[in-house]
Parts: C-alpha cells; sequence; structure tokens
C-alpha cells in the first residue's frame, strides 16, 4: 500500500476494484456540498458528509459500520483525516481511495456533473 498522509494506508488500483464490486462496499465524499454539486461533480451514489461535519454525523453511517467505506476528496488530503477519523471510530474498514478522479478511476465509475 502506499501512504498519503500519517498512518492512513492509501489503497491500490487493484484492491479498490475488487472491493468495490463487493456489496457491502460505499463511497463517502467529505467535500463541501458547494463542491460535491460544482464543477468537478460527484461519483455516482456517494454520500456526502463534509469533513467538518463528519464526527458530529458518524449516527448516519452506523448502518455501515462493518462494511468497506471508500473516501474521497478533491485531493486526497480531507479523505485521509476523514478515514481516520472513521478508523478511530470503530469503522475499521474505512479505505482513503484519495481524490474524486482518481476514485473514479478505479471504480471505473461515472462522476455526475
Amino acid at each position: 500500500m502506499n501512504f498519503c498522509s500519517k498512518n492512513v494506508d492509501v489503497v491500490s488500483m487493484n484492491e479498490f476494484q475488487d472491493k468495490i464490486l463487493d456489496q457491502k462496499t460505499i463511497v463517502l465524499d467529505v467535500r463541501t456540498e458547494e463542491e460535491y454539486y460544482g464543477p468537478l461533480g460527484h461519483i455516482e451514489g456517494a454520500i456526502l458528509i463534509p469533513i467538518n461535519e463528519l464526527e458530529n454525523r458518524l449516527v448516519e453511517l452506523d448502518e455501515y459500520r462493518d462494511d468497506t467505506i471508500y473516501v474521497v476528496c478533491r485531493s486526497g488530503n480531507r479523505s485521509g483525516k476523514a478515514t481516520k477519523i472513521l478508523i478511530d471510530a470503530g469503522y475499521i474498514n474505512a479505505i482513503n481511495a484519495g481524490s474524486i478522479q482518481e476514485a473514479s478511476n478505479l471504480l471505473k465509475s461515472k462522476i455526475i456533473k
């Protein structure tokens, strides 16, 4: 695995593609609402919880506690921080998928604009 920030793994393309096909997998976008609906768009089916709201909204992810959660943002920085928040809160299958573009390429998933 590669590392993009302290103590947070970045998943390889093959691992991501294999896991994303698993039905117990979700994509969490931690950008702002403006970014999510803005020019860069968002990954189809992603759940939006901005990084600055994540700790207070973890209850919204309770049903996914045992699922794989791929976290995305614009560049990979916020998704790394969010992944650490999730892991510290017991979401042990949280993975930093990097930027929205990287995640879209890995997912072979459409970006909705």
